[in-house]
């Protein structure tokens, strides 16, 4: 035979097995670089400084750094959109939110991405609840006192939330419905935004994400009656669930968890989820989730493909519920 003809034939079958063996290959090398991970929200905001902390746990298990790509704007979509494209070898990470992963494809008519269809689900990092909190300058210390107080109010009362479309949003409108009252929504770009906004009496109420107000309810400027989880929060043991104060309906809360592009081996998702577990089972990052009002709340790709589905069909009902208008 052609030594030329022999040699052709060694580099195709070298073509194939590379091909059929290189994720595997891959996998068993993997992690061998550092790993991005797009938070698809502001450097210092709440997802950016819980990535940071869950990267330097990390770091002693997969060896290699986790390097935070901040990629903030429109609701998330422009983060989100980027890894959806990126490549499936496991280098670069989304860290996804209830808002990206759940709501949005509910809210929106036209999405960069589908967050089934483009990802692969690897862990669920941490849960959230809302709190209801007003201003120092309205006169309310309890939920039936905030009720009397808007139901006099009427003509001028409104309610904030952190953006059209959002958990925020959905638990006002839920309280709104719910108490028979007819205030106005203002939506605002972020928790921050709207907790200012409550500072200075612009709103008379909102559903905030309480690390953002706490700060300010310990100065005495604002005043948290109630919470959105299905439990108390640990760092508010004395303040009543939503659900206890009779607005059984409004349950409202967020979740981040970590994604990767569809595609992505499954060895190499379940390296990373593994790690991921481990991580949130040492005392100290455990310790400094709570400090900042978030539950640790693993869970397993299987499990968190499920969570996500069930999380999609629950808030395409809240959004019926509600009447919203998708976006464009």
């Amino acid at each position: 035979m052609n030594p030329v003809s022999i040699s052709r034939r060694r580099a195709v079958l070298a073509a194939i097995l590379a091909t059929t063996w290189a994720p595997g290959a891959f996998a068993q090398a993997f992690p061998n670089r550092p790993i991005t991970l797009v938070v698809p929200g502001p450097a210092g905001g709440t997802p950016d400084i819980v990535a940071r902390q869950l990267g330097q746990q990390l770091l002693g298990d997969l060896g290699q750094p986790l390097i935070v790509d901040n990629r903030a704007g429109a609701n998330g979509n422009i983060g989100v959109g980027a890894v959806a494209k990126a490549s499936p070898d496991g280098y670069t990470l989304l860290m996804g939110f209830a808002q990206t992963m759940a709501i949005n494809p509910v809210v929106f008519k036209k999405l960069p991405y589908d967050p089934v269809a483009d990802f692969v689900p690897i862990a669920r990092l941490v849960e959230f609840e809302l709190a209801l909190a007003v201003p120092a300058s309205v006169p309310a210390t309890n939920m039936t006192e905030l009720l009397a107080w808007l139901k006099a109010n009427s003509d001028k009362a409104s309610y904030g939330s952190f953006g059209t479309g959002t958990p925020s949003q959905f638990a006002g409108e839920m309280f709104n419905r719910k108490a028979g009252l007819k205030m106005v929504h203002v939506p605002y770009k972020g928790s921050a935004p709207l907790v200012n906004e409550l500072l200075g009496g612009q709103v008379h109420l909102g559903f905030v994400v309480p690390q953002v107000a706490l700060p300010h309810v310990k100065s005495g400027k604002l005043r948290i009656l109630a919470v959105t989880g299905e439990r108390r929060s640990a760092n508010m043991p004395l303040v009543p669930t939503m659900k206890e104060l009779g607005f059984e309906s409004v349950v409202a809360g967020g979740w981040y968890g970590l994604f990767a592009p569809k595609g992505t081996p499954v060895d190499i998702v379940d390296r990373i989820g593994k790690a991921v577990g481990s991580a949130l089972s040492t005392p100290a990052l455990k310790k400094f989730l709570m400090d900042q009002d978030l539950n640790p709340a693993y869970q397993g790709w299987r499990e968190f493909a499920a969570f996500q589905q069930t999380e999609i069909a629950r808030w395409r009902a809240t959004v019926v519920r509600t009447d919203f208008k998708a976006e464009e």
